[in-house]
């Protein structure tokens, strides 16, 4: 965009350094989220766990999540930045949906950014509510929090930069822009 420089670049799917960060956050809210879940199967006496069954349920559930976040990424692009193309792809242990070279305002990227992390969370808890399985809910929901790593370290960083008025999306993550004028 005329007017506009960049004044940091995260590449999530190419440079190690950011990756590390996204492994160390990932298990960081994997960890707070076993406590969490320890500390309800104590307060609830631990029966929810049904063997195999849920332990397959478990595991069929949380691969369901990771197609689905992406998909709410594209659909937060598709609202937030209407007539943007979304691709997705998978590289490096990582999913993704791009809408490569898409400007949007700082705050509607996190909005993009966070989209998954609240909407899937939140269905999850719905639904384990609603099958009577609070303990999965909790164990999936933590699953998927600590699978949103690399879009919160990416929040994080678009907080810390002061001078980013704008981001654009890219085929490897982002850059932060400043608007020049």
């Amino acid at each position: 965009m005329l007017g506009m420089r960049i004044v940091a670049d995260i590449d999530v799917l190419g440079d190690a350094s950011v990756q590390r960060k996204v492994a160390r956050l990932s298990l960081a809210l994997l960890a707070a989220c076993a406590v969490a879940v320890l500390a309800l199967a104590l307060a609830s006496g631990g029966a929810e766990p049904g063997g195999l069954w849920w332990w397959l349920a478990l595991v069929a559930s949380y691969v369901a999540t990771l197609p689905v976040h992406e998909l709410v990424h594209a659909a937060a692009f598709k609202l937030l930045s209407p007539g943007c193309c979304v691709t997705f792809g998978a590289e490096g242990g990582f999913l993704y949906a791009c809408a490569n070279g898409a400007v949007l305002p700082r705050g509607r990227m996190v909005a993009v950014l966070l989209a998954p992390s609240v909407l899937v969370t939140t269905a999850i808890a719905l639904l384990a509510c609603l099958a009577d399985r609070p303990l999965m809910g909790m164990v999936l929901g933590g699953l998927h929090l600590a699978s949103c790593a690399g879009d919160v370290l990416m929040v994080v960083e678009i907080a810390r930069e002061h001078a980013c008025t704008h981001v654009r999306d890219t085929d490897r993550g982002i850059e932060m822009l400043e608007d020049a004028e």
